[in-house]
């Protein structure tokens, strides 16, 4: 490894090197990018790779309105708004705002709650896999609940620069989208008890740079609808957990064609096949024994429907129902 900056015992810049086929992983503002083609990625994440995050709120404004609706760092501004508000909302001492429907922060926080509750009383030995961790939230609750190293993934690179910051720097800082192109600027403490259990990495849950059994226990909030291969991205979880591993797996089922082939959704077409389209039976079948079984995930005990919303400026948010379920790792 070659280590260019350092703070504090944190590496913020070098490289990681494989010693057995000589590739190089970079370390981004404390960032390792693990993920199997870092040409592709850097390629295309350069944007977000280069993105500065010391702009002024004033010239960050006028920069936003220069660039204006369906540039690269709208797409930015509004996608760590979204993400951050619902993460950290609930610790800005400005209070949170009104919502249409009444939203109030923590809605993941809420859902990963549920989800703990289902698999807390049989946990195996080990660290937590928090995939798709977002700005970090998640990774802080996990790590500060149960008191074991937790590493938050995702390969967003400014979802995870902001949920680093928050988590491992201990700041909340983003851009608060308040209507059109107009953001206000929050930063304030994180103020959680994570402590040193817990980092965030650049990752992809595809293809996960760890070791067969290496986790107790895995959460993808709101992830599973955003994988290209759901069911290859399941058996990926169930690959990494440790025998009797635990995943708590919260899906809204909100499908986009960009991301996931139609072909690979878990329901929301072919509704002249004997499930119906039904995406939690589809689901279901991954977690059960058969032919479509992902990996050795089996589901435990009844799921659940929990609430969940995203909130896009002070007048828009929006609604969704999440399908709460607990599997295992059974290795017969």
């Amino acid at each position: 490894m070659v280590v260019e900056a350092e703070e504090d015992d944190d590496i913020r810049s070098g490289i990681l090197s494989c010693g057995a086929c000589g590739a190089e992983f970079p370390i981004l503002d404390g960032l390792p990018v693990l993920v199997p083609e870092v040409r592709r990625y850097v390629q295309d994440n350069l944007f977000y790779i280069l993105a500065r995050n010391d702009l002024t709120p004033a010239v960050e404004g006028l920069i936003g309105d220069a660039a204006g609706p369906g540039s690269g760092l709208e797409a930015i501004r509004q996608h760590v708004s979204s993400y951050a508000w619902d993460h950290w909302g609930d610790r800005d001492p400005e209070g949170a705002g009104n919502l249409p429907g009444g939203a109030t922060p923590g809605a993941v926080i809420r859902n990963l709650a549920s989800g703990l509750e289902m698999i807390a009383a049989d946990m195996a030995d080990g660290p937590i896999l928090d995939i798709g961790c977002g700005t970090g939230r998640t990774t802080a609750e996990l790590a500060e609940r149960t008191g074991r190293l937790t590493l938050g993934i995702d390969i967003s690179m400014s979802l995870a620069r902001a949920g680093r910051q928050a988590v491992v720097g201990g700041v909340v800082d983003y851009a608060l989208r308040r209507n059109g192109l107009v953001y206000d600027r929050r930063r304030y403490a994180a103020d959680h008890k994570a402590g040193k259990l817990a980092d965030i990495w650049i990752c992809d849950v595809m293809v996960l740079p760890f070791e067969t059994d290496t986790f107790a226990a895995a959460a993808a909030m709101n992830v599973v609808d955003c994988m290209v291969d759901p069911r290859a991205g399941l058996t990926e979880i169930s690959r990494a957990l440790r025998p009797d591993g635990a995943a708590i797996l919260s899906v809204p089922f909100d499908w986009s064609g960009q991301v996931t082939p139609v072909e690979a959704w878990l329901g929301g077409h072919s509704q002249r096949a004997a499930h119906r389209g039904s995406p939690e039976a589809i689901l279901d079948m991954l977690l059960s024994d058969g032919p479509l079984a992902a990996g050795d995930l089996r589901r435990k005990g009844p799921s659940q429907e929990v609430p969940w919303h995203v909130r896009l400026h002070d007048r828009s948010c929006m609604y969704y129902s999440a399908h709460l379920v607990a599997a295992r790792k059974t290795v017969k």
